[in-house]
């Protein structure tokens, strides 16, 4: 029970609970183990449970227009994953599935909210947690908008800010989550101009092999002929002259 009231202190949605709370709420969650590559919930499954991992690793996917898997994030021990289920009934927005053989703790709406009705002041702390996350999601919000502004223009010297060490902060928090996706522009960028230069180097090569062949096909012409024939005779008769 204690590494379980552990786990849950991790959650972010239940920081600041008193122990018995947690302690009720540990009581209140079941076991799931799940084996690699098989799937917690799949996007558009109803959303009925919160999930914190007791053990392994999982990630976030989801599918893009060619039916690619895209992954969203990574998640593991201690971490918490669908706990807006606990409020709306909104479908799953993504797909969860197990990278290794992993194990969470699954705490389902009903038995959350039966805990609600005996200590109706933990929707107090609910609302504070729920709060720092609309905070982080506006500070992220601004930040894309300011970096994807940047990266139209060419300037990415805000890579170069970020860093790799633990983010304590909500914009560091975010820039860390922002970073992957941005390396990945610059990247994409690099290879574009790269291929641009390769493209002029081509046409150069191409202009020039052009150029060559129009100068073969023009001093193989019969009139070619005659006007190189005809210059070598005015060559001779100056020649002759002088």
């Amino acid at each position: 029970m204690n590494s379980e009231i552990t786990r849950l202190k991790k959650a972010f949605l239940f920081q600041g609970l008193p122990d018995e709370v947690l302690e009720a709420l540990a009581q209140k969650m079941t076991h799931q183990k799940l084996d690699k590559n098989r799937p917690l919930f799949h996007r558009g499954d109803q959303g009925d449970a919160l999930y914190i991992i007791e053990e392994g690793k999982f990630k976030i996917v989801r599918e893009d227009e060619q039916g690619n898997e895209v992954v969203l994030n990574h998640c593991g021990p201690g971490e918490a994953i669908g706990e807006m289920s606990l409020f709306d009934q909104e479908p799953r927005s993504a797909s969860v599935i197990a990278v290794i053989d992993s194990e969470v703790l699954e705490l389902k709406r009903d038995a959350f909210f039966e805990l609600l009705d005996q200590r109706p002041d933990v929707s107090l702390v609910l609302l504070q947690s729920l709060s720092s996350r609309l905070r982080f999601a506006s500070t992220y919000i601004q930040k894309a908008i300011v970096w994807s502004k940047k990266s139209a223009e060419g300037d990415y010297s805000f890579m170069d800010q970020i860093q790799p060490e633990q983010a304590e902060s909500d914009e560091d928090k975010a820039g860390q989550m922002l970073s992957a996706f941005f390396h990945m522009v610059k990247g994409v960028k690099e290879r574009e101009e790269n291929l641009k230069e390769q493209v002029h180097k081509l046409t150069l090569v191409i202009d020039e092999a052009r150029r060559k062949q129009e100068f073969e096909e023009l001093t193989s012409t019969e009139f070619y002929a005659n006007l190189k024939l005809q210059a070598q005779k005015i060559r001779e008769q100056r020649k002759d002259k002088s």
